[in-house]
C-alpha cells in the first residue's frame, strides 16, 4: 500500500492499463488466494452489488482482441463482437476458471449467448436475470421482483442468505467506486489532456474486472497523484464519444480520433460515464434502492435496451455535447447492435437540426483497415471546421 501512495500517475496508469489488458488474470489471482467464487456477468445491467454482497466476486465479460475462431462453430456470424467474443472464449476454455454466469434480457443476442454458455461451461452455474423495460408505474415493483428472483438464485449459489447489512455495505463500495470515476471525468473536463481517451477506458475497464475495494485505492492514490502531472493543455476541437454499448471501444480508434486533432472530454460509452452515471441510494431498502437506479440511470444516461418512451436519447446527447462544451459528436456503433441501429436515424436527425457535425464509426470485432478509417476521421474534423469558419 505504501508504495501505491508513492507511485506517479505514469505507474498508476500503467497498472490499469496492464489489468485492462488482461482481463480475467486478477480475478483468477483473487479466486486462488481467497478460495471464493468469480461471477462472469454480461453487460449492461447485471445487479453487481447483490452478487458482490454474496462474497463473490463480479466481474464483466471483456471483448478479447483475439479473432473468433471455435466460436464460429456455436454463434453467429452477424451477431455483435462481444456476444461471438464471449462464446469463443467460453469454447477454447478461457472461461473455465468461472464458477458462474449471469446473463440477462438487455438484447436478444445477450439471451442467446447465455443459452449457447450453457451449452460450453456445463459446469459452471448459469443464472437469468429478468430485467423488465420500460418506465410505467408498475416497472419499479418489478424490477424489484426480479432482483427478488436472482438474489434467490445467488443465494443457492453460494449457499448461505445475502443479509440487508451487506447489500447495504457492497452499495456504497460501488458507490464510492462509482464518485471517484466521476471525479476523474470532471478533473479531465475541467484540465483539458490531463487524462486522454485510452487511459479514461482503462480506468472504467479495470473497475469492472477487480474487486472494487481494490479499486477504490488505486483510484484514491490516482487523484493524488494528478495534482503532479504535469501536461501540456492540449487544444483542438471538442468531441463527444457516444455509443460503444457493451464492449470496450477499440483503443487505436480512441487515438486515431486524438491524433486528428480533436481533444475527448466527454462521452457516455458503457466502458466509460455509462457505467458510473449514477449511484443507488444508501438510505433506502436496498433491493429497491438497486431497482431505482435502474430507473433513474435510464434517466441520467438513456439507453436503447431499457425501450423506455420517456427517455430521449437524442435529446440527452445534444444536452450533453453542450454541456461540455464539444463541438462535434463522434458515434462508436458496433456492427450488428440493434438496439442502437434502431435509434441511429433519430440521433442523426436531431444532430442535423441542432446543427452538430456527426461521424459514424460502425466497429467490428475483425481487424478493420485503420488508415481509412483515420482518414474519415480527419476529413471529418476538417469538413466540420470549415463549415464553422463559414458560419463565423
Amino acid at each position: 500500500m505504501t508504495n501505491k501512495l508513492r507511485s506517479s500517475t505514469g505507474e498508476i496508469l500503467g497498472q490499469l492499463a496492464r489489468i485492462a489488458a488482461q482481463p480475467y488474470e486478477k480475478a483468477k489471482e483473487w479466486k486462488k488466494l481467497n478460495n471464493k467464487k468469480v461471477m462472469g456477468c454480461f453487460p449492461m445491467h447485471c445487479p453487481e452489488e447483490l452478487i458482490h454482497a454474496a462474497g463473490v466476486l463480479p466481474i464483466l465479460l471483456q471483448e478479447s482482441d483475439v479473432p473468433v475462431t471455435v466460436g464460429h462453430a456455436y454463434y453467429y456470424p452477424f451477431f455483435c463482437g462481444l456476444t461471438r467474443s464471449v462464446i469463443d472464449q467460453a469454447a477454447k476454455g478461457d472461461l473455465d476458471f468461472l464458477d458462474g454466469v449471469i446473463v440477462g434480457d438487455y438484447c436478444i443476442q445477450v439471451v442467446g449467448a447465455g443459452e449457447v454458455l450453457g451449452v460450453l461451461l456445463p459446469k459452471v452455474n448459469n443464472m437469468f436475470f429478468r430485467l423488465p423495460v420500460g418506465n410505467q408505474l408498475w416497472t419499479l415493483a418489478d424490477i424489484t421482483q426480479a432482483l427478488r428472483e436472482i438474489k434467490r438464485d445467488i443465494e443457492r449459489f453460494v449457499g448461505k442468505e445475502i443479509e440487508k447489512e451487506s447489500i447495504r455495505d457492497s452499495i456504497r463500495v460501488y458507490n464510492k467506486n462509482r464518485s471517484l470515476i466521476r471525479e476523474l471525468y470532471q478533473r479531465r473536463l475541467s484540465d483539458t489532456g490531463i487524462l486522454n481517451s485510452r487511459e479514461m477506458v482503462s480506468i472504467v475497464k479495470s473497475s469492472m474486472i477487480i474487486p472494487k475495494e481494490e479499486h477504490n485505492v488505486i483510484l484514491e492514490n490516482l487523484l493524488t497523484s494528478l495534482a503532479n502531472r504535469r501536461v501540456s493543455k492540449k487544444e483542438g476541437v471538442r468531441v463527444f464519444v457516444s455509443g460503444s454499448l457493451c464492449g470496450a471501444p477499440k483503443y487505436d480508434i480512441l487515438s486515431a480520433i486524438e491524433q486528428s486533432g480533436a481533444v475527448v472530454v466527454n462521452d457516455d460509452i458503457f466502458h466509460g460515464y455509462r457505467y458510473v452515471s449514477t449511484d443507488v441510494n444508501e438510505s433506502e431498502e436496498p433491493l429497491e434502492a438497486l431497482a431505482a437506479r435502474y430507473v433513474e440511470k435510464n434517466k441520467d444516461v438513456p439507453c436503447p435496451t431499457r425501450c423506455d418512451p420517456q427517455s430521449n436519447w437524442p435529446e440527452y446527447l445534444i444536452d450533453a455535447i453542450r454541456k461540455s462544451g464539444a463541438a462535434y459528436l463522434v458515434i462508436l456503433m458496433a456492427k450488428y447492435c440493434e438496439p442502437h441501429m434502431f435509434f441511429y436515424p433519430d440521433i442523426k436527425e436531431a444532430m442535423d437540426k441542432a446543427e452538430i457535425p456527426h461521424l459514424l464509426i460502425e466497429m467490428e470485432h475483425e481487424v478493420v483497415s485503420l488508415e481509412s478509417l483515420r482518414t474519415r476521421i480527419e476529413a471529418f474534423m476538417e469538413v466540420g471546421q470549415n463549415k464553422r469558419r463559414a458560419r463565423g
